[in-house]
């Protein structure tokens, strides 16, 4: 794994509200086009995590079903357990990942790390809908040994239509247990160098605000334009390998649904 996979998740959960346009939200992502196929490219550019890191501009991918009840793509999977697009409050089961790998070819500073798995979790999110926004709060727990921990949140989603565009904004707040920090963040004995002493971290608390842009080219093109500002906690900052508390992501794709 020679990239940061995703630093976090800007597609994150809420329950089924629609937009004016084709843009709704379901099953913890944002999406457009129910009941179709997505193929899906563009590029991102990323804060540095960690210390010279090698990677800031990343490409984006994807693929996958997206469904009434229950979408598959390179994101993961999610189905809707309880609720419908109508119901005040949904509950879904996601099928995910904490976004979050590296071996030492990721950054020269990390040379001598042992490598950091990219997790497969497992969760719930439960939605609340108050009229074109979401309360949504989501716990996932690696199930695959990974950093054998858990993430657990609370997102506020708004949908607006502008014109053509459907312009989604969300703020949110995200807790990170001791095992994700030590195991992303941490520096074991082994692991110490001089400019690079050990850590281990605590739990930390992170703050995101962000947006996502989506514009229809035709009935089966869109593009899109995302930018996501995150505030690590300081039990993640604090690490030596970490470059900033202060991330932001800013990408762009074009998507095909059929």
């Amino acid at each position: 794994m020679k990239n940061i996979v995703v630093l976090f998740s800007t597609l994150a959960a809420a329950s089924a509200v629609h937009a004016a346009g084709d843009t709704y939200i379901l099953n913890g992502s944002i999406y457009t086009k129910q009941n179709t196929w997505i193929a899906e490219a563009g590029v991102a550019g990323i804060s540095d995590l960690y210390k010279e890191q090698d990677d800031s501009v990343v490409p984006v991918l994807n693929f996958g079903y997206h469904g009434d009840d229950f979408n598959v793509d390179l994101n993961g999977a999610n189905y809707r357990v309880y609720g419908t697009d109508s119901d005040q409050v949904n509950i879904g089961v996601i099928l995910t990942s904490a976004g979050l790998a590296y071996d030492d070819d990721t950054s020269d500073f990390l040379k001598g790390m042992d490598d950091r798995d990219l997790s497969v979790d497992l969760g719930l999110n439960v939605d609340f809908r108050l009229g074109t926004g979401v309360i949504s709060t989501y716990f996932q727990h690696d199930v695959s040994g990974a950093y054998k921990g858990y993430i657990a949140g609370a997102r506020y989603f708004d949908i607006a239509t502008i014109g053509d565009v459907d312009f989604v904004s969300f703020a949110g707040v995200m807790l990170q247990s001791k095992d994700f920090v030590d195991y992303y963040f941490g520096v074991n004995q082994n692991e110490a160098r001089a400019n690079r002493p050990a850590y281990t971290g605590d739990s930390s608390v992170a703050y995101e605000l962000g947006y996502k842009l989506i514009y229809p080219l035709s009935e089966s093109w869109n593009l899109t334009q995302s930018t996501q500002y995150t505030r690590l906690g300081s039990d993640v900052a604090d690490s030596p390998i970490v470059d900033s508390a202060n991330q932001w992501m800013v990408g762009a794709t074009i998507a095909y649904h059929f």
